[in-house]
């Protein structure tokens, strides 16, 4: 809990101090009553899809390179054919997965507006419960297990929405490294 409120307040400084002038940089009004949440009961995964943490690339049928995230020494990310999110208003959304050193590391879903937002939002709050809401003002979500963290967000600027979970224990080994 204290390491989560160092960093919500160090991340509400530098955006203050950083840009809190400009129109397409809003400065977050962090959320004083935020406390850490966790899925709810029974609902944390072990990986998504099927697809288990720390599964080896080399082991996925049907996987297709989509691009390279240069961030921790590059994740890699793939579609896997025929995997769908489906949001709650029944449109499918397609899925991401990334790959850390050819381990399986995090599953990503986007969205585009509003109201695809919102069918993300649903869903997601629905199979795992309500998430920590760390900035007053801001659509932000994140919940963290004893495997797993996850995290939803809606970006006001560019009506971008994304919904990722990764593996606890990569994210440490990445940090670590």
């Amino acid at each position: 809990m204290k390491k989560l409120m160092i960093t919500l307040c160090a991340f509400s400084l530098a955006t203050v101090l950083g840009c809190a002038t400009t129109k397409d940089c809003p400065t977050y009004v962090a959320n004083p009553t935020c406390k850490l949440v966790s899925f709810q009961p029974g609902s944390e995964p072990e990986g998504y899809n099927g697809i288990k943490w720390e599964t080896q690339l080399s082991t996925l049928p049907r996987m297709k390179h989509s691009r390279t995230d240069p961030t921790h020494g590059g994740i890699e990310f793939y579609v896997r054919e025929g995997d769908t999110f489906k949001l709650e208003n029944g449109k499918h959304k397609p899925v991401q997965y990334g790959f850390w050193r050819e381990k399986f590391y995090v599953a990503v879903v986007s969205t585009q507006g509003p109201e695809e937002f919102n069918a993300l939002k649903d869903a997601v709050f629905k199979k795992f419960g309500g998430g920590a809401k760390p900035f007053i003002n801001r659509e932000e979500y994140l919940w963290e297990g004893k495997n797993a963290i996850m995290g939803l967000n809606y970006e006001d600027n560019s009506k971008f929405g994304l919904y990722y979970i990764r593996s606890k224990s990569l994210a440490t080994k990445m940090v670590q490294k």
